[in-house]
């Protein structure tokens, strides 16, 4: 099964994928199995509100929850979309704002220029969210694998265990985790 496949098979189960991720992966885990993780975005949640970075945690959520329900809308009902762009405009992405999240500031602008000029749209938020998560990936993924609160996550998570048999020769290393071939093979 090619990755491609692999993904594919999860397509509209991504908790699942995020999972299974966590548990070959670990430590070598992605944002992404962390973010699609349940555990996984409760765990890293509360290590960023230890680094006082929580708001981009909660931006990613809001936004997600937004180009979800708007997407569902019937387009007729624009003043809805309008409306709650506006709100997450004015809380996350306009300079001073209450829960203000590390943008760059072209891209605040242009989402400030879309909004004020009643265009919102499902998608409206989409390049933002990605370099939220890109600057959580690049910021504060490293730290986090390293802290207490990604111990307890694997811990929840469970993994697969490296154990004399799977060191032993016919173990191959696969990510972040050994598996036994002969227990594949029969």
């Amino acid at each position: 099964m090619s990755k491609v496949d692999f993904r594919g098979f999860f397509e509209d189960r991504p908790e699942a994928l995020a999972d299974v991720e966590l548990k070959i992966a670990g430590k070598k885990c992605q944002i992404r199995s962390i973010m699609y993780h349940p555990k996984g975005v409760e765990f890293f949640t509360n290590y960023l509100k230890k680094q006082y970075a929580e708001e981009s945690m909660e931006f990613w959520h809001e936004v997600r929850a937004y180009r979800k329900w708007a997407m569902q809308i019937d387009l007729v009902d624009q003043k809805a979309i309008q409306k709650k762009a506006e709100e997450i405009m004015n809380k996350y992405i306009k300079e001073g704002s209450e829960r203000q999240v590390n943008i760059s500031s072209k891209m605040a602008k242009e989402i400030i220029k879309e909004v004020e000029a009643n265009n919102a749209s499902p998608l409206t938020f989409v390049d933002s969210e990605k370099e939220v998560i890109t600057l959580l990936s690049r910021d504060k993924l490293g730290s986090f694998k390293q802290s207490e609160e990604f111990r307890k996550l694997m811990a929840k998570v469970g993994g697969y265990q490296v154990n004399a048999k799977t060191k032993a020769k016919g173990g191959k290393k696969r990510g972040g985790s050994r598996i036994d071939l002969g227990a594949v093979a029969q």
